[in-house]
């Protein structure tokens, strides 16, 4: 149906708009000039455009609003809107619809963020970081507002002879406004969300992003009708207040009296969920605020137990898919040949980055914070998001801003937006963490008053022997031992990965408890793991502990825990074996991805890595002289595996109540003389040197002359003491040794470790050890990662998520049921094995 339209404007036209091209290109007709063919091939052109800048700037670490709004300019008037086929891919009568669909998706992304946000974090920082932070937003907002008038005859507005007392205000507010979401998705494909300048960032980007809210909700009433602004305010603060205190707590009560109790939400409360954010963002439209104020009021307000089922669905439509329109939409009004004077641009960057930073320079004077550290704050406080282009917008169609200043702008936020990454890039190369991080092994961090060790988890069976073997890792109680314990969590089908730091003051799953959701399973196991660590804590003097959980797809847990032993400078890694002791003492398998992590960590370990194999090898008084003595066996041959277990073993000895014995395997040449060598030698006659008068630790040798005696020798020792200690040994080829090659089974334990852990018999525990030799470059780790610690397009951070704790214990009951579905089918096959022998 043909629909007459009358466009507002210096002139009135009358255009006749069709939906859809009913004849088609068979009449010799133009598909696009109908609304329907040419919205779809205008959707098309911005998918593919951004997402060839997207991939193409990648590699220069810039963040996602960069490649959006140059495939804006790109298609519009500033380059391919001059060439008369692209011209009429944006034609005026029918930008309309873009528009309509880019400030949808606006609104919507922002219930999103809303959903993500934890505005409870922010109790958690001191006054002086909130003031600071505050102080932070406002210098630069006077200093730009300042610089504007100082400027004003270099600005459009002045050479049109029209003057708006906001121009400046919004201008200066573009430039200063801060985006959390921005700043978390830089951190992030920086792999420095976790270390140490990403938690002094994210809580005062989080301050920042709110007072920009609130700085962009005060300036759009002022500046579009200053007469009307504060009754604008005044309502929007009762409806906001009314959104907390009455409609938050209707939406609890009927999502608790309606649903079954166990998250399997229907479409009917996501449909709802969606009407409310159209009618809240029409409410505070219509009251003169606008729109997506009302959208991320209402995000904050949803109850947690429907959050995560919204972001599931909706989160990569709306931020992957429809955002990209809205910045392509903004970049689309750019046209640089209305710009009059460019020199503009390269004195507000400058200006601009030097007063963020200057402005969060005293941080490093009120605190023991490093300069470096602050002046990377300041410059990633200038990352600019949605609320600086839609100011941006504002101004544009208030007439505030004209297309001469709004072009200066947004290029402006642009080239700030292009700096800041490879900059703190640079600031933070991995070459630069590792000229710190020097003690990567035992034997490097003997010498130390601190030994770092992180400890890997597969389930809550690992956990008291892995307790135990702590507890005798801290020989000496005027040293320090800090624990990192992280607990491995799969998340097979989801693209990306969640790092979770436990408060060990408060249980993780407090929340989801308290909102009566029923993952008793996983929430259990979990809180047990964070308990026992916090008990270990306690109960050990010169102990600290920190209890991490990662939620990833088994195929980059491995690269997750390779980056997260970096961040932390861990000098020993102890993972699980895949297999648990039974009550006969044989091994059987969990689950058979953990082989394949564990080979992979040994390839690409920042440090020294062990691999436990516990056979009850559980915490009990025995530490205590009084109690009794724990046995430990190091087995010797030869190479740096070998000495590193042997200095890890000596650590052992020197916690009371541990007797060590160091059992050196000599083999014999055709001429029956004892090989070794000389780094074997020195490393041993210096352990005897310095144990000379220790009665608790004994040195034996033993000649070997093929590898049947040596599977005699450790046959005859295998049940003698509590726990062995030997080095992987891997490519080392002696002639012992290498006859028994077939006779591996797991090549991640060596040679003398598959020997031990084969034997049915045995009853002591294992620990293989294998030292960091080489530095690994800087992008190994870098390159292990293939997924995100964490879902950016959601802004799911660290600090200031709400949504986190929900998402941990969903995915947990996830996995709860993956878990069980993945024992019952191993015992199926093991069935099924049998039946058919």
């Amino acid at each position: 149906m043909e629909q007459p339209q009358k466009l507002g404007g210096n002139e009135n036209r009358c255009f006749i708009l069709n939906i859809t091209n009913y004849n088609g290109i068979w009449q010799g007709q133009n598909p696009f000039v109908e609304a329907l063919p040419i919205f779809t091939t205008q959707l098309a052109a911005i998918l593919i455009v951004t997402r060839f800048f997207y991939h193409l700037f990648k590699p220069l670490h810039q963040p996602r609003i960069v490649s959006d709004i140059l495939g804006g300019i790109l298609l519009g008037p500033s380059a391919l809107g001059k060439i008369v086929y692209f011209s009429d891919l944006f034609p005026k009568r029918n930008i309309v619809t873009v528009e309509t669909l880019a400030y949808m998706a606006l609104f919507l992304h922002m219930f999103l963020v809303g959903l993500e946000l934890d505005l409870t974090a922010i109790g958690r920082i001191s006054k002086k970081a909130i003031i600071l932070t505050i102080s932070g937003l406002l210098f630069p907002f006077i200093v730009g507002v300042a610089f504007f008038y100082s400027l004003l005859e270099s600005f459009d507005q002045y050479r049109i002879q029209v003057h708006n007392i906001g121009c400046g205000f919004l201008w200066a507010a573009s430039l200063t406004v801060t985006s959390f979401p921005a700043i978390g998705r830089i951190l992030c494909d920086l792999k420095l969300l976790n270390s140490e300048i990403g938690r002094l960032t994210m809580p005062i980007a989080l301050i920042s992003d709110l007072g920009s809210w609130i700085l962009v909700v005060i300036l759009i009433p002022f500046c579009d009708n200053p007469a009307n602004a504060i009754y604008v305010i005044l309502v929007t603060i009762v409806y906001v207040v009314a959104s907390f205190y009455l409609i938050r707590p209707f939406l609890g009560w009927m999502v608790h009296f309606t649903s079954d109790g166990n998250n399997n939400y229907s479409d009917c409360y996501l449909c709802l969920a969606l009407v409310g954010v159209v009618l809240s963002a029409f409410t505070t439209d219509i009251t003169g605020t606008h729109p997506i104020v009302g959208s991320f009021v209402f995000g904050l307000i949803m109850p947690n137990d429907i959050a995560l089922v919204l972001m599931d669905r909706f989160g990569y439509f709306i931020s992957g898919l429809l955002m990209p329109v809205f910045f392509t939409v903004a970049g689309l009004r750019i046209d640089i040949f209305k710009i009059t004077k460019w020199s503009l641009v390269f004195v507000v960057v400058p200006l601009l980055l030097t007063v963020k930073i200057l402005s969060f320079l005293p941080i490093s004077l009120f605190t023991n914070i490093h300069s470096k550290d602050s002046f990377a704050l300041g410059l990633l406080m200038t990352t600019k998001g949605i609320w600086a282009i839609l100011v941006c917008i504002t101004a544009l169609d208030k007439g505030v801003l004209h297309a001469g200043d709004y072009a200066v702008t947004v290029i402006s936020i642009l080239l700030m937006n292009s700096i800041i990454a490879p900059t703190i890039a640079t600031l933070y190369k991995r070459t630069n963490l590792f000229i710190k991080y020097n003690s990567r092994t035992i034997q490097e961090a003997r010498n130390k008053t601190e030994l770092r060790i992180l400890v890997c988890i597969h389930s809550y069976c690992n956990v008291p022997g892995i307790l135990k073997l702590l507890e005798i890792s801290h020989g000496s109680r005027h040293n320090q031992l800090t624990v990192f314990a992280l607990h491995l969590v799969d998340l097979a089908d989801q693209p990306s990965s969640v790092l979770i730091v436990h408060d060990s003051h408060s249980p993780r799953f407090e929340e989801t408890k308290a909102n009566g959701a029923h993952h008793d399973y996983d929430s259990a196991e979990t809180d047990q793991i964070v308990t026992a660590f916090n008990e270990f804590e306690k109960t050990n003097d010169n102990v600290s502990v920190q209890s991490l959980t990662t939620l990833s797809p088994f195929t980059a847990m491995h690269g997750d825990i390779c980056s997260l032993a970096e961040e932390k400078f861990v000098a020993l890694l102890i993972l699980p074996f895949h297999k648990h002791a039974t009550k006969e003492q044989s091994l059987e398998k969990i689950i058979s991805s953990f082989p394949n992590i564990n080979q992979n960590v040994l390839d690409n370990a920042p440090c020294s890595v062990g691999i436990f194999i516990d056979r009850g090898f559980e915490v009990t008084n025995g530490s205590d002289p009084d109690y009794g003595v724990h046995e430990i066996a190091m087995v010797f041959i030869g190479g740096v595996d070998d000495c590193e277990a042997l200095f890890y073993a000596w650590r052992m000895a020197r916690k009371p109540g541990v007797l060590l014995t160091v059992i050196r395997l000599l083999e014999t040449d055709s001429r029956d003389q004892r090989k070794s060598n000389e780094l074997d030698d020195d490393c041993i006659n210096d352990f005897r040197i310095q144990t000379s008068n220790d009665d608790f630790i004994i040195y034996e040798e033993k000649i070997v002359n093929d590898g049947e005696e040596l599977i005699e020798a450790l046959k005859e020792m295998e049940n003698k003491f509590e726990l062995f200690i030997v080095g992987r040994r891997d490519g080392l080829d002696s002639p012992i040794t290498s006859e028994l090659l077939d006779r591996i089974d797991y090549l991640e334990l060596g040679i003398i470790g598959d020997l031990l852990a084969a034997s049915d018999s045995a009853t002591s525990s294992i620990l293989v050890v294998q030292q960091f030799v080489n530095l690994i470059d800087n992008k190994v780790i870098e390159d292990l990662i293939g997924t995100q610690w964490l879902s950016m397009d959601r802004t799911a951070m660290n600090f200031g998520s709400r949504r986190l704790l929900m998402a941990t214990s969903n995915t947990l009951w996830m996995y709860s049921e993956q878990k069980l579905k993945a024992m019952h089918d191993v015992d199926e096959g093991d069935v099924d094995d049998g039946d058919g022998v």
